[in-house]
């Protein structure tokens, strides 16, 4: 990501400015091209804490599981507080 303009510009250079539809599209371009260099993924790991908002448009885009830190939290959470279970509705 840091090789895209949008993102570098907002998020490393911190121009003070972000256009939000910019690096959507960036990011998921960056994820189309990471798929079709590596047919064999089989999910994509958003490892910046900036890119989670835009997990559903990749998800979208390259049809695979797609991770973040929001993924993380949501996992250890259920772990440590469970509910009773109710059953499907």
């Amino acid at each position: 990501m840091e090789n895209q303009p949008e993102f570098r510009d907002a998020i490393l250079l911190e121009k003070g400015t972000l256009d939000s539809r910019k690096i959507q599209d960036e990011v998921v371009e960056a994820a189309l091209n990471l798929v079709k260099s590596n047919p064999d993924i089989g999910s994509i790991l958003l490892e910046c804490s900036d890119l989670p908002p835009y997990a559903h448009a990749v998800q979208k885009a390259v049809g695979l599981p797609v991770f973040d830190f929001f993924t993380m939290i949501h996992y250890v959470h259920t772990a440590l507080v469970r509910t009773p279970f109710t059953g499907f509705m």
